[in-house]
């Protein structure tokens, strides 16, 4: 099998040679990484990983051609991008890291004041040579990212603005959920349309729970986020793409409306929360889920040895294996994971998942 096979196969919840493996770090991490295992390229780097998976975010992307600068920055080092979503790097103590700030829309009060925002349009976007820039990756299961009905919103609003509009003022969060939902439905469907094929799955990314409870009650799912969710997955479905849908935190008690909805993979089982442990979460849904993740970023990766690291990922292999499993931390490699407990992590997973 190749990389995109295997992928496929495990989405499909059948038997692959090897547990597939992703990788996925943030930017400080990922030039940190190219100088000390001497690579130059991405792709290198995830050979070096055995990555079954390539986020499309930064590696291949429509031209930008708006009306707008797509970033800008201050003298005061705070960017902005063409949404309007501020961000600042802060020295952390174990290094840089991106920070939302300064919500341009939190102090607005009526639609009428959200509307005078400049919103994007997907016609900023030139996807004419898109299909060919992807033909790079063919081997590899190709992944869209970026799309977003609730943090996005949140980095312009303000996440205790935003979560007051759901309490208390419906109209608000109407709009700016639909403004995100409208944008991102039109903006991946012209992406998947121009990629001939060549996208595998979309990966939606909406935190909805906190460490140890839902941030975003049932209630509350069904009233602004099913249908919503629901216009994405159908959209990537008719391209005969897969959706993984992304919720960091004890999202437990959403899972059974989010497979109701057609996700096709979730990611990234923290398994640090509560209500998400990961042989409960393979007995419950594993028969209808490929699960993603599952190697605890909080803990384990920061602060455990090589040989703990390589303890766990071969008993996460044995629990949520052979079919449905795709291994990879339970977020984004930041700064604080060392490079020899990242080593252990792909090593480990390379061996310990091959089948045959």
């Amino acid at each position: 099998m190749n990389s995109k096979e295997r992928v496929l196969c495990a989405i499909a919840r059948e038997t692959p040679d090897r547990i597939p493996v992703d990788f996925s770090a943030n930017a400080f991490v990922l030039e940190r990484l190219k100088q000390e295992l001497g690579v130059r390229e991405h792709k290198e780097l995830l050979e070096y990983f055995h990555s079954d998976m390539v986020d499309l975010r930064g590696v291949v992307d429509p031209v930008y051609c708006g009306p707008i600068p797509k970033s800008t920055e201050r003298a005061d080092g705070v960017r902005e991008n063409f949404w309007g979503m501020r961000t600042k790097l802060m020295e952390t103590a174990t290094g840089p890291e991106d920070s939302y700030c300064e919500f341009v829309l939190a102090d607005c009060t009526t639609v009428d004041e959200l509307e005078q925002h400049r919103w994007p349009s997907v016609d900023w976007f030139d996807f004419s040579d898109f299909s060919a820039r992807l033909d790079a990756w063919s081997d590899y299961a190709v992944m869209a990212s970026g799309a977003s009905i609730w943090q996005h919103p949140s980095f312009l609003r303000s996440l205790d603005n935003l979560l007051m509009d759901l309490l208390d003022d419906e109209e608000m969060a109407d709009y700016l959920l639909d403004r995100f939902t409208d944008f991102y439905v039109a903006y991946y469907d012209r992406m998947l349309t121009c990629a001939e094929g060549k996208i595998d799955i979309l990966r939606i990314a909406d935190d909805l729970a906190m460490q140890d409870r839902l941030m975003i009650n049932p209630v509350q799912f069904d009233r602004y986020f099913a249908l919503r969710l629901k216009k994405i997955i159908d959209m990537a479905h008719s391209h005969d793409v897969k959706i993984m849908f992304h919720s960091c935190g004890a999202v437990a008690p959403l899972i059974e409306r989010l497979i109701a909805l057609g996700i096709d993979l979730l990611d990234p089982l923290q398994v640090t929360a509560t209500g998400m442990d990961p042989r409960n979460l393979k007995a419950q849904f594993g028969d209808r889920l490929c699960l993603h993740g599952g190697i605890d970023t909080q803990f384990l990766l920061p602060t455990g040895t090589p040989d703990q690291v390589a303890q766990n990922v071969e008993e996460m292999i044995q629990i949520m294996g052979p079919e449905g499993y795709i291994v990879c931390p339970s977020h984004v490699l930041q700064t604080d994971v060392p490079t020899a407990n990242i080593l252990a992590l792909y090593e480990t997973a390379h061996k310990a998942g091959c089948l045959v």
